[in-house]
Protein backbone atom coordinates (compact mmCIF):
# COMPACT_ATOMS: atom_id res chain seq x y z
CA UNK A 1 0.00 0.00 0.00
CA UNK A 2 1.57 3.54 -1.23
CA UNK A 3 1.96 6.34 1.12
CA UNK A 4 2.45 8.55 -0.99
CA UNK A 5 3.25 8.67 -4.62
CA UNK A 6 5.06 11.72 -4.40
CA UNK A 7 8.07 10.09 -2.04
CA UNK A 8 10.25 7.43 -2.63
CA UNK A 9 9.36 4.75 -0.43
CA UNK A 10 10.84 1.46 0.45
CA UNK A 11 10.13 -1.36 2.36
CA UNK A 12 11.74 -1.84 5.59
CA UNK A 13 13.70 -4.87 4.49
CA UNK A 14 15.37 -3.20 1.75
CA UNK A 15 16.15 0.02 3.12
CA UNK A 16 17.63 -2.31 5.58
CA UNK A 17 19.61 -4.55 3.04
CA UNK A 18 20.56 -0.91 0.92
CA UNK A 19 20.79 1.14 3.90
CA UNK A 20 24.05 3.14 2.37
CA UNK A 21 22.01 3.99 -0.17
CA UNK A 22 19.25 4.90 1.64
CA UNK A 23 21.80 7.44 3.71
CA UNK A 24 23.01 8.35 0.77
CA UNK A 25 20.14 10.19 -0.73
CA UNK A 26 18.73 11.54 2.07
CA UNK A 27 22.08 13.46 3.48
CA UNK A 28 23.62 14.00 0.18
CA UNK A 29 20.55 14.36 -2.47
CA UNK A 30 18.34 15.93 0.16
CA UNK A 31 15.40 13.24 -0.87
CA UNK A 32 13.53 12.21 2.18
CA UNK A 33 12.81 8.41 2.01
CA UNK A 34 9.59 6.93 3.56
CA UNK A 35 10.28 3.39 4.96
CA UNK A 36 7.31 1.85 6.23
CA UNK A 37 6.71 -2.62 6.99
CA UNK A 38 4.12 -4.43 7.98
CA UNK A 39 1.99 -3.90 4.51
CA UNK A 40 2.69 0.04 5.55
CA UNK A 41 1.35 -0.27 8.87
CA UNK A 42 3.99 1.01 10.43
CA UNK A 43 5.84 4.30 8.34
CA UNK A 44 8.99 6.65 9.40
CA UNK A 45 10.09 9.36 7.11
CA UNK A 46 14.06 9.37 6.96
CA UNK A 47 14.96 13.16 6.21
CA UNK A 48 18.19 15.37 6.79
CA UNK A 49 17.74 17.08 10.32
CA UNK A 50 19.08 20.29 8.86
CA UNK A 51 16.07 19.77 5.86
CA UNK A 52 13.77 19.33 8.83
CA UNK A 53 14.59 22.43 10.63
CA UNK A 54 14.43 24.68 7.81
CA UNK A 55 11.04 23.42 7.10
CA UNK A 56 10.20 24.44 10.20
CA UNK A 57 11.15 28.01 10.27
CA UNK A 58 7.98 29.22 9.62
CA UNK A 59 7.21 27.51 13.30
CA UNK A 60 8.83 30.92 15.09
CA UNK A 61 8.41 31.42 18.58
CA UNK A 62 6.12 34.83 19.67
CA UNK A 63 8.28 36.09 22.56
CA UNK A 64 7.01 38.61 24.73
CA UNK A 65 9.51 40.96 26.75
CA UNK A 66 7.96 42.42 30.06
CA UNK A 67 10.09 44.72 31.72
CA UNK A 68 8.94 45.57 35.33
CA UNK A 69 11.07 47.36 38.04
CA UNK A 70 14.84 45.84 37.38
CA UNK A 71 13.32 42.85 35.85
CA UNK A 72 12.66 41.37 32.87
CA UNK A 73 10.55 38.68 31.80
CA UNK A 74 10.61 36.65 28.54
CA UNK A 75 7.47 34.24 27.69
CA UNK A 76 7.92 31.64 24.47
CA UNK A 77 4.62 31.52 22.91
CA UNK A 78 2.83 29.40 22.20
CA UNK A 79 4.67 26.64 24.40
CA UNK A 80 4.67 29.32 27.77
CA UNK A 81 7.71 28.56 28.39
CA UNK A 82 9.31 31.49 30.66
CA UNK A 83 12.49 32.75 31.42
CA UNK A 84 13.51 35.51 34.12
CA UNK A 85 16.54 37.41 34.82
CA UNK A 86 17.73 41.52 36.17
CA UNK A 87 18.62 41.78 31.87
CA UNK A 88 17.46 40.84 28.63
CA UNK A 89 20.83 39.01 28.51
CA UNK A 90 20.05 36.95 32.14
CA UNK A 91 16.00 36.67 30.98
CA UNK A 92 17.36 34.75 27.28
CA UNK A 93 19.72 32.39 29.54
CA UNK A 94 17.13 31.42 31.74
CA UNK A 95 14.59 30.77 29.12
CA UNK A 96 17.22 29.03 27.28
CA UNK A 97 17.54 26.96 29.99
CA UNK A 98 13.92 26.49 30.31
CA UNK A 99 13.37 25.56 26.64
CA UNK A 100 15.86 23.28 26.82
CA UNK A 101 14.36 21.19 29.94
CA UNK A 102 11.06 21.17 28.52
CA UNK A 103 12.22 20.10 25.41
CA UNK A 104 13.95 17.37 26.78
CA UNK A 105 11.31 16.23 28.69
CA UNK A 106 8.80 16.54 25.63
CA UNK A 107 10.69 14.29 23.64
CA UNK A 108 11.56 11.81 26.54
CA UNK A 109 7.81 11.22 27.16
CA UNK A 110 6.17 11.75 23.52
CA UNK A 111 3.06 9.67 23.84
CA UNK A 112 2.60 11.41 27.15
CA UNK A 113 2.37 14.98 25.65
CA UNK A 114 0.78 13.53 22.10
CA UNK A 115 -2.40 12.59 24.46
CA UNK A 116 -2.41 16.24 25.94
CA UNK A 117 -2.93 19.72 24.95
CA UNK A 118 1.13 19.63 24.66
CA UNK A 119 1.05 17.83 21.44
CA UNK A 120 0.66 21.27 19.86
CA UNK A 121 4.05 22.66 20.95
CA UNK A 122 6.24 19.60 18.65
CA UNK A 123 6.75 21.77 15.60
CA UNK A 124 8.08 24.82 17.85
CA UNK A 125 10.14 22.35 19.97
CA UNK A 126 11.44 20.25 17.41
CA UNK A 127 12.68 23.77 15.49
CA UNK A 128 14.85 24.40 18.75
CA UNK A 129 15.69 21.06 18.90
CA UNK A 130 16.88 20.51 15.72
CA UNK A 131 19.20 23.69 16.06
CA UNK A 132 22.48 23.63 17.29
CA UNK A 133 22.89 23.91 20.90
CA UNK A 134 25.42 27.53 20.07
CA UNK A 135 23.09 28.49 17.63
CA UNK A 136 19.94 28.19 19.94
CA UNK A 137 20.53 31.68 21.76
CA UNK A 138 21.27 33.40 18.04
CA UNK A 139 17.04 31.75 17.27
CA UNK A 140 15.96 33.34 19.92
CA UNK A 141 16.87 36.75 19.65
CA UNK A 142 16.20 36.29 15.88
CA UNK A 143 12.55 35.13 17.37
CA UNK A 144 12.42 38.31 19.17
CA UNK A 145 13.67 40.35 16.45
CA UNK A 146 11.03 39.34 14.08
CA UNK A 147 8.30 39.83 16.60
CA UNK A 148 9.11 43.45 17.06
CA UNK A 149 7.81 46.54 14.67
CA UNK A 150 10.35 48.00 12.31
CA UNK A 151 13.18 49.67 13.34
CA UNK A 152 13.27 48.37 16.90
CA UNK A 153 15.67 45.60 16.28
CA UNK A 154 18.80 46.79 16.88
CA UNK A 155 17.99 48.02 20.24
CA UNK A 156 17.21 43.75 21.16
CA UNK A 157 20.88 43.30 19.34
CA UNK A 158 22.59 45.51 21.28
CA UNK A 159 20.62 44.54 24.56
CA UNK A 160 22.14 40.81 24.50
Amino acid sequence: MAVTALLPERQFSEAKSALSDVMDEVVHQHRPQVVQRHHGKEVMLLVRPDDVRRWLDTFRLTLRVVLDEGEVSLVADPVGVSGFGDSLDSAVDDLLAELRAYVQRFFERPQFYGQTQAARHEPWLARFALTHPDEQRDLLISDIEAAMPEGNQAVVASAV
